[in-house]
């Protein structure tokens, strides 16, 4: 793959950078259309909340199982079939109207984001240097709020009468995958950029068995692992972000609003920040944003901040967890060559833990009540920083493991 142009590399990831950002806006698609599934097609609250059990499933299934599907087919097929799956269930979605189909589809939609997520990844991996990869990653990240900005964009030009447009523009992806499929050079699966250095090889054990190998296997328990604190500390403190400002600081719309966008401006400032400090200083370098993310948890909290003060804490919040920006490659990398897609895919392995987070609010909020239970999230992020700088390092090494 490497040796393809260039100009052919960067095309190829430009596409499947358009799929990412289609990727993106189906996460957040059903918060934005909940209204309208409850105006309109009589679902009820707790039926939307259920979608994202059905998402929070689909999603680590899909993300092991698609690992093994990409690691045996490739790259340039996969993104194909992948990207071709998510439009072919969005199109299903926009056809449906009964709540029943809506759970199934969303549990579907979310297995094979799980997918995309590997094959964008491994893409970055495949064809860019490690030099690169951490700022491709973060350029694929940025595309998560930019995707909440146009669904707030389109839907609010649209109208209340045509939101069944923003469901049938998560379709797009039927586009992406064959123009990204003729621009993906043809090649090994997940080929490194560094060139071999003509050791003999141990024969390779490939698949979860290769993962779970004696030498590898506390290193992908180490990124599932990470991977769930990080879900559940979000889910700790970000999650009621908006319910502790309008309940104990008494906050309006406006207030929470703004707030909130500069959770959002930090997160896409910051992961650039992080990618690039993690392609100069090592991946492991980027954990200090978690101990900055645990400092402005309890700033938020306990800081006695109010109006731009607190804005300000929001902005180091989202700066500092945008830090896991650095995990996209990194995941891969800790991995051989043959095992690359299995690594990407830890990232959502982290959703088989993440009900932790509101099962512990359901039994401890009661007790501790609101704001102590979301100041859990920073004992869990330092948690995870120590966790963080005990896995590996991968730069500068031609491998950071051999098979």
């Amino acid at each position: 793959m490497t040796e393809a142009t260039l100009t052919r590399r960067v095309a190829a990831y430009l596409v499947v950078l358009i799929g990412y950002l289609f990727y993106c806006y189906n996460f957040n698609l059903v918060d934005y259309v909940r209204p309208y599934l409850v105006s309109d097609y009589k679902f009820s609250l707790t039926q939307t909340a259920t979608f994202s059990v059905a998402a929070n499933i689909g999603i680590t299934i899909g993300a092991l199982c698609w690992a093994s599907f990409i690691a045996r087919t490739g790259l340039r097929w996969s993104v194909l079939v992948v990207a071709g799956s998510i439009g072919t269930i969005a199109v299903l979605q926009a056809l449906s109207t009964s709540f029943e189909m809506w759970f199934g589809l969303r549990g579907f939609m979310a297995a094979a984001l799980g997918g995309y997520y590997v094959v964008a990844t491994g893409i970055v991996v495949a064809l860019f240097p490690a030099s690169a990869r951490g700022k491709l990653i973060a350029l694929n990240s940025a595309t998560y709020p930019l995707s909440n900005i146009m669904l707030g964009a389109l839907g609010g030009a649209l109208g209340d009468s045509n939101w069944h447009i923003l469901v049938w523009l998560a379709a797009a992806p039927l586009l992406v995958a064959p123009v990204a499929f003729l621009l993906m050079p043809t090649g090994r699966t997940l080929a490194a950029v560094e060139q071999d250095d003509g050791l003999p090889r141990a024969p390779l054990i490939g698949g979860w068995r290769g993962m779970l190998s004696p030498r590898l296997r506390w290193i992908t328990i180490g990124c599932v692992v990470l991977s769930g604190i990080d879900f559940n500390a979000y889910q700790l403190f970000a999650s009621f972000m908006t319910l502790y400002m309008k309940q104990s600081l008494g906050y309006d719309a406006a207030q929470v609003g703004a707030t909130i966008a500069m959770l959002g401006s930090g997160s896409l400032v910051g992961g650039f920040f992080w990618a690039w400090l993690s392609d100069r200083y090592g991946r492991r370098s980027a954990a200090i944003g978690y101990v900055i993310t645990a400092a402005t948890v309890l700033a938020f909290l306990f800081g006695g901040f109010t109006g731009f003060a607190l804005n300000l804490v929001a902005l180091g919040f989202g700066i500092g967890m945008s830090c896991t920006s650095a995990w996209g490659v990194w995941f891969a990398e800790l991995f051989p060559e043959h095992l690359r897609p299995y690594g990407a895919s830890l990232f959502h392995a982290g959703h088989a833990i993440a009900m932790g987070a509101p099962i512990f609010f359901a039994y401890a909020s009661p007790t501790l009540g609101l704001q102590w239970t979301m100041a859990s999230a920073a004992v869990i992020y330092i948690l995870g920083a120590g966790l963080w700088v005990m896995l590996p390092e991968t730069l500068g090494r031609a491998s950071a493991h051999r098979a």
